[in-house]
C-alpha cells in the first residue's frame, strides 16, 4: 500500500469548492474517545498515550491543551505536550494519590480529563465539545506488570479501546491514531514490536514505521465508501520466537454537504381534487434527491437543512395549500452508499366546499442551505384542479327483500350516494320519509316498522326494522319510502325512492315473548331455535369455526352472519350492545382473544365466544355438558330453549371455567344445573344411577314442598339476563 499522501483532481476540486465558500470546520479529532491504564510506581514522565488533531489545511498547526470548567486536583499528575499531543505523568503515582481520590474502595479508579485541540497557543483553554477528545484512565493499585506477566494482545492493544476514528470526507490527510502503547515502552525493552494494517478493499491507509502512528494519505469521499474495515497487525519479535497479533478497526467516513440536491425525474405533478376535500389531506408526490446525508460527525453539527418557500402571493392559494417535505434515507443500490429523499406533497389547509371548482399552479422553491455552490437550490411544480361533488343517486328506485319474522334491530339494507364512501370532509345525512303524509293512522303505523341512522363519520345509512310489530299486521303489505340525502354545508338534496317487499308469516310467538341477545347461547342448536335482538329472520345463526387456537373465524351465535360478527359496530349495533357484543362490548373479555376494531368487541377467538350483556367469554364447549342438555331436551323439547340459557346463565353467573370445572360458590338466585333433573320422568338409561322415584318440585299444580333453589318453568323465565320488547 503506497504511503504517500496526495490529492486526486475530483478531491482537489472539491475541497477548493469548500474553502472558498467557507465550508469548513477546522481542526478536528478523529478519535473522541481515548482509554488507557495507569499505575502506582509509574516514574514521573512516563507517556501514556498521544492525542491527534485532522487539519483543514496546511497551514494549521494544532496545539493540545487539557482544559475544563472544573479543574480536578489529580490534573496537576498529568502533562500534555502542546506540540505532538502525547499525554504523559508529570510525578511518579504513590499508593498516597490512589487515597486521595474520593472515589469507591475498588483497586482501580477512573480518571477523566478532557483535551483541546487549537490552532494557537493559548494559556488556559476552555473546552467547546466541537474540538476536544475524552480520555479515561484506569488508575490501578498496583505496580504495572512485568513483561512475562503481560499477555501479547494486551502489549500491542488498549483491552478497552472501542472508539472507532470518524474522518470528514474532503480533508487533508494525515495522522488519525497512535497504534503503539506507551505505557508499555519499558515493559519489554528487548521486544521489536511493528505494526502493519490490510483491507480487503483498496483503502488509503498506512502506518507510519518510525513512529508507529496510523495515516490516512488521500482525503475521502463518502459518496465512494462510507466506512474502511481495517486489520491492524502487531508483530512482537523476541530472542526465540516472532508473534503476530492481530485486530480490527472501523474508520468511518463522515458527511458534509459537498453535493446539490437534485430531481431524478420530473418536477411537476398535477393534483386533482375532488371526493377527499379533508383539511390535512396529501395529495401528489415530488422528489428531490441529494447525495449527502443529513447529519454530521459529531452530533452537534447539521447539514441539509433544506428551506423551502411557497412562491405564490395570492391569499387564496396560502388560506388553503401548503407544502410538506418529509426525510427518508435509501441506498442508491443493494448494499450501496445511503443518500437523502425528500418527498414533498400537497396540503389542504382547510375543508373545501362541494361546490368549490378552481384551479392554481404553485411554485415551491427548494433550497439546501449549506449547500457551499451556488446549484443549491430545486423548483418544484404542482399543477392543481379542484372538481366540484355532485350528491344523487344512481338508481331511481331500490328493492330490499325482508321477511315477516324479523325482529327489531334487524339490517334491512344500506343506502348510499354515489362516490360516498369516498367522501371525506364533509358529511352526507339520510332522512327516511313516507310518500303520503295524509295516509290513515293505520297505514302510518305500518310505515314505523323501518327507520335509517348512520354513524356521525360513515357515509351511508343503515335501513333496519324500528317495529317489528307493525311487520306482522295483515294490512301492512309492501312499504314505499323516500330517502333524503343532504349534504351538511351546503343544504344541497337529492332523494330516491325504496321498495321494502315483505313476505313469509309473522313469527306469532314474538308476540308474548320479550327477546334475548343472540350472543348469549353458546351452541348451535339452541342458537338456531332461538329468537333473538336482530334477527333478520326472526332466529338466530350459527357460525362453526373449524381453525384451531384464537381465530377470526370463532364459533358464535349470531343474529345475521352478514354484519356480525364483523368486527365493527356499526350504527345499528351501537343501538343496543346486546343485538352485537361480538362487535360492540367495550367489557374485558375472559378467555383467548383480540379486540375488534377501535378496541371494541372480539376480533378473534378461542373457541366459541358467547355473551351476557357485554360481558363475553372465549373457549372449547365442554363435551359432556353438549351431551347432556341433547339427551335432556330430547324427553322434554318444549323447555329446550328456556334449559339451554338456564345454564348458560347459571355457567356465567357460577364462575364456570374454560374448561367446565365449576368453583365452589354459586350466585343464590341460580340453582344447580341437577336441580332441573327433578322436572324430568324416570329414566335410568338416559340418567345410570339416578333414583327411580324423583320427587316433583313445588311449582303450580303440583305438590306444596318447594325445590331447592327454584327451578320451575317460569322462574327460568325470569332469568334472562336482558331483554327487550319486541
Amino acid at each position: 500500500m503506497d504511503p504517500s499522501c496526495g490529492f486526486s483532481p475530483g478531491n482537489v476540486a472539491a475541497l477548493l469548492q469548500l474553502l472558498l465558500f467557507g465550508g469548513v470546520v477546522g481542526l478536528y479529532f478523529p478519535q473522541k474517545e481515548y482509554t488507557e491504564t495507569v499505575y502506582v510506581g509509574q516514574p514521573a514522565g512516563t507517556p501514556i498515550l498521544q492525542v491527534h488533531a485532522m487539519l483543514d489545511s496546511r497551514s494549521e498547526r494544532p496545539h493540545f491543551y487539557l482544559c475544563g470548567g472544573r479543574r480536578p486536583v489529580f490534573i496537576l499528575w498529568f502533562q500534555m505536550d502542546v506540540q505532538t499531543g502525547e499525554l504523559s505523568l508529570s510525578k511518579m503515582l504513590d499508593e498516597t494519590d490512589f487515597a486521595s481520590l474520593y472515589q469507591n474502595s475498588w483497586p482501580a479508579k477512573r480518571l477523566s480529563l478532557q483535551v483541546m485541540a487549537l490552532n494557537n497557543f493559548s494559556k488556559r483553554a476552555a473546552c467547546i465539545s466541537r474540538n476536544s477528545a475524552h480520555i479515561t484512565l484506569d488508575f490501578v493499585n498496583a505496580s504495572i506488570p512485568q513483561c512475562a506477566q503481560t499477555d501479547m494482545k494486551e502489549l500491542c492493544f488498549p483491552h478497552r479501546d472501542t472508539s472507532n476514528p470518524h474522518i470528514i470526507e474532503n480533508r487533508f490527510p494525515g495522522v488519525l491514531r497512535q497504534l503503539r502503547r506507551l505505557t508499555r515502552l519499558s515493559v519489554c525493552p528487548n521486544y521489536t514490536i511493528s505494526y502493519s494494517v490490510e483491507s480487503e478493499t483498496p483503502a488509503p491507509f498506512a502506518v507510519n514505521g518510525n513512529t508507529s502512528e496510523l495515516m490516512v494519505t488521500a482525503p475521502l469521499d463518502r459518496e465512494e465508501s462510507e466506512n474502511y474495515r481495517l486489520l491492524l497487525a502487531c508483530t512482537v519479535q523476541t530472542e526465540t520466537v516472532i508473534t503476530k497479533v492481530e485486530t480490527s478497526l472501523d474508520v468511518f467516513v463522515d458527511d458534509e454537504d459537498d453535493n446539490a440536491p437534485y430531481v431524478n425525474g420530473t418536477d411537476t405533478v398535477d393534483v386533482v381534487i375532488s371526493f377527499n376535500r379533508t383539511k390535512g389531506a396529501a395529495f401528489g408526490t415530488l422528489f428531490v434527491f441529494d447525495r449527502d446525508l443529513t447529519t454530521l460527525f459529531p452530533k452537534d453539527l447539521s447539514q441539509n437543512r433544506y428551506v423551502g418557500t411557497l412562491l405564490n402571493s395570492e391569499p387564496w392559494i396560502k388560506d388553503t395549500f401548503d407544502i410538506k417535505g418529509t426525510f427518508s434515507e435509501r441506498r442508491a443500490a443493494p448494499g450501496g452508499i445511503r443518500e437523502s429523499v425528500y418527498d414533498y406533497q400537497l396540503i389542504l389547509k382547510r375543508n373545501l366546499e362541494i361546490t368549490e371548482n378552481l384551479s392554481a399552479y404553485l411554485d415551491y422553491l427548494v433550497n439546501d442551505t449549506t449547500y457551499p455552490g451556488l446549484e443549491g437550490t430545486v423548483l418544484l411544480h404542482f399543477n392543481v384542479t379542484i372538481l366540484p361533488v355532485q350528491i344523487y343517486f344512481t338508481n331511481i328506485t331500490h328493492v330490499f327483500a325482508l321477511s315477516r319474522k324479523a325482529s327489531v334491530y334487524a339490517q334491512v339494507g344500506r343506502i348510499c350516494v354515489e362516490n360516498c364512501l369516498e367522501f371525506d370532509g364533509f358529511s352526507v345525512t339520510y332522512q327516511l320519509e313516507v310518500p303520503d303524509k295524509n295516509i290513515s293512522a293505520e297505514m302510518l303505523s305500518c310505515y314505523s316498522a323501518i327507520s335509517i341512522t348512520q354513524a356521525p363519520d360513515r357515509m351511508l345509512g343503515l335501513l333496519y326494522v324500528n317495529n317489528s310489530h307493525a311487520l306482522g299486521k295483515p294490512g301492512c303489505q309492501d312499504l314505499e319510502y323516500t330517502v333524503v340525502a343532504q349534504e351538511e354545508h351546503t343544504q344541497l338534496m337529492t332523494r330516491t325512492q325504496i321498495r321494502i317487499l315483505l313476505h313469509g308469516e309473522a313469527n306469532v310467538s314474538q308476540e308474548s315473548q320479550q327477546l334475548l341477545s343472540c350472543a348469549e347461547n353458546k351452541q348451535r342448536d339452541e342458537c338456531e331455535s332461538s329468537q333473538g335482538l336482530g334477527a333478520t329472520t326472526g332466529t338466530c345463526e350459527w357460525r362453526q369455526g373449524s381453525e384451531k387456537g384464537i381465530s377470526e373465524n370463532y364459533s358464535t351465535c349470531s343474529p345475521d352472519l352478514r354484519t356480525c360478527p364483523d368486527s365493527f359496530c356499526d350504527a345499528v349495533e351501537s343501538k343496543d350492545t346486546s343485538i352485537c357484543p361480538q362487535d360492540c362490548t367495550t367489557e374485558s373479555v375472559t378467555g383467548g382473544h383480540e379486540r375488534g376494531l377501535s378496541g371494541s368487541g372480539i376480533r378473534a377467538g378461542y373457541g366459541t365466544c358467547y355473551c351476557f350483556s357485554e360481558k363475553c367469554f372465549c373457549e372449547i364447549a365442554d363435551a359432556e355438558d353438549v351431551v347432556s342438555k341433547n339427551k335432556l331436551t330430547e324427553y322434554f323439547p318444549e323447555i329446550k330453549v328456556h334449559f339451554f340459557r338456564f345454564l348458560s346463565l347459571s355457567s356465567a353467573l357460577s364462575g364456570t371455567g374454560s374448561r367446565g370445572q365449576q368453583t365452589q360458590q354459586r350466585h343464590p338466585d341460580v340453582p344447580l344445573p341437577r336441580h332441573l333433573l327433578q322436572l324430568l320422568p324416570e329414566e335410568p338409561e338416559a340418567f345410570p344411577g339416578q333414583p327411580r322415584d324423583i320427587v316433583p318440585p313445588a311449582c303450580p299444580g303440583a305438590s306444596p314442598a318447594p325445590p331447592p333453589g327454584g327451578t320451575c318453568l317460569e322462574h327460568l323465565q325470569r332469568k334472562a339476563s336482558r331483554r327487550h320488547p319486541v
